[in-house]
């Protein structure tokens, strides 16, 4: 058998949020204020073709591809991981193995019931899970039992609390930045991220205005002054633990 695993200006006290990439501006007034947010975080795509399944001559299962995209963590109970597994099954055997997975000194057997991801606990949160042990059990008059030599590893990473972002208001010269709400989700609860980046475009380029440390609930106020309009975006970098994002680009 072969089975393919594929799965944000107004005036004065206004505000207004706008979705990754998407630019907006403030209108020519002495008082202004734009923001952007950080959007909802996603695991990385696969490009896993759809299941199918074919019945093929052999005298055990083997596993011939064995690929785990990235994964993040956004919602409690299990994380769905995008992933590719294509596996030949000869007559007489179950075609929906088992396998061990492991991270953070917890293990579990998790049965690949589907083609295009591997379920993971939440709780468990981010770090290298690996997956491997994939056991194949015959289903004839003689039972036995396959274990398919092939492991992968892939990497789990915190997703970023969608409304956050930058706000910036503008005072006749005098902007302030207004860093709000960057949090990243730990598989049970939202915590705050240690540092962000505000950046300014000049030319063609994205330049670094500021390196913030941001507060316990992941904010961070900050003031510069500057005539005339620029384009500025807040930028999380990704870390073995925080998968980052950036918001679209204000103009003000």
């Amino acid at each position: 058998m072969n089975r393919r695993f594929t799965k944000g200006a107004l005036l004065a006290a206004a505000a207004m949020t706008i979705s990754l990439a998407s630019p907006v501006a403030a209108q020519a007034d002495e008082s202004s204020s734009v923001s952007a947010t950080l959007g909802q975080p996603t695991a990385v795509s696969s490009n896993a073709a759809p299941s199918g399944l074919t019945r093929n001559p052999a005298d055990t299962p083997s596993v011939t591809r064995l690929t785990v995209n990235a994964g993040v963590l956004t919602s409690t109970g299990n994380t769905y991981v995008p992933a590719r597994i294509d596996y030949n099954v000869p007559s007489g055997w179950s075609f929906g193995p088992t396998a061990r997975l492991s991270a953070n000194r917890k293990a579990k057997v998790e049965t690949l019931y589907d083609g295009n991801y591997v379920k993971i606990p939440s709780a468990w949160g981010a770090g290298v899970y690996r997956l491997d042990t994939i056991t194949f059990k015959s289903y004839d008059a003689n039972p036995r039992v396959h274990v398919a030599p092939n492991a992968v590893n892939f990497r789990v990473r915190q997703g970023l609390y969608s409304g956050g972002g930058l706000r910036i208001v503008r005072k006749g010269s005098k902007l302030t930045f207004k860093v709000q709400k960057v949090r990243s989700f730990t598989g049970t609860k939202y915590v705050r991220v240690k540092t962000a980046t505000v950046q300014v475009k000049k030319g063609k380029k994205w330049k670094k205005l500021k390196n913030v440390k941001l507060n316990k609930k992941g904010n961070k106020n900050f003031s510069i002054k500057k005539k005339g309009k620029r384009k500025y975006r807040l930028v999380i970098k990704t870390t073995n633990t925080i998968q980052g994002a950036k918001t679209g680009a204000i103009k003000i």
